[in-house]
């Protein structure tokens, strides 16, 4: 794919590029390279972000029956999304997919094709009514809101109001034994060098946080066991080959219910 003159970098792009995906353009990749000079981590912390996604919607799937999920922030839907994930568990599984870039919704529905059960619309994470109360709903999910949602690497681009909003929405619309699966920077991360000139120059405000700050943030949501865990390993064994320690430090996973 060719770029544009004028053209701005876009999240979802560079998550394809990261993914190995080939719904990306020049600047994506120039501005993926760019980051990892600044965060070497940077590339892994997405994959591993996907991951854990992965190992939150099986669970919600296998361990509490869920069949219903709603992705907020979803990117591109390339390479082991969610879908892919739930409907090899339960191909009636139905998932809703939103973004707040209406050309990532645009390109999300062309990858898509005629998957069953299976939607891209446009939402902003901090306004998720405007999903929630919208005849979307009905048409995938029926009555049904015993439901699983996703909200991963999201969070750090939202502010504390619009992100307690969003927790204290969800919790009220949706029903007992729903969960929701969460990544969250954490203040170490405001301590990375460069990372913050980096997302100014980028145009990106990112917002970091303590344990206190997350739960509090998340009202009467329930953590599930282990709770809220370091870096983006929530569902991994403590001596997994898989965990960095720096990401590690730099983050937290964890997965809530109703």
């Amino acid at each position: 794919m060719q770029t544009t003159s004028g053209m701005k970098p876009n999240s979802a792009r560079m998550w394809d590029y990261v993914m190995g995906g080939s719904h990306n353009f020049a600047i994506d990749r120039a501005t993926v390279k760019l980051v990892r000079k600044i965060y070497p981590i940077y590339e892994e912390s997405l994959i591993q972000q996907r991951r854990f996604l992965q190992r939150a919607v099986t669970y919600m799937a296998k361990e509490k029956e869920l069949d219903k999920f709603i992705d907020f922030g979803s990117g591109l839907p390339t390479r082991g999304n969610v879908y892919e994930i739930v409907q090899a568990i339960n191909p009636e599984a139905k998932v809703i997919y939103s973004d707040t870039d209406s050309i990532t919704v645009a390109v999300g529905k062309e990858i898509l094709g005629g998957a069953p059960n299976v939607c891209y619309v446009y939402c902003d994470a901090t306004e998720p009514h405007t999903l929630l109360g919208s005849p979307v709903i009905t048409n995938i999910f029926g009555s049904d809101r015993r439901v699983g949602i996703g909200l991963v690497g999201v969070a750090v681009v939202v502010a504390d109001e619009p992100l307690a909003h969003f927790f204290d929405t969800l919790y009220k619309w949706v029903d007992e034994g729903s969960c929701i699966a969460v990544t969250i920077a954490s203040r170490q991360l405001k301590k990375v060098k460069g990372l913050v000139m980096a997302s100014k120059r980028l145009g990106i405000q990112f917002y970091a946080r303590s344990e206190q700050e997350i739960l509090d943030l998340l009202g009467p949501w329930k953590l599930i066991e282990p709770g809220l865990v370091p870096g983006v390993y929530w569902g991994l064994s403590e001596d997994s080959p898989e965990i960095n320690e720096k990401i590690g430090e730099s983050s937290y996973s964890f997965v809530a219910y109703k």
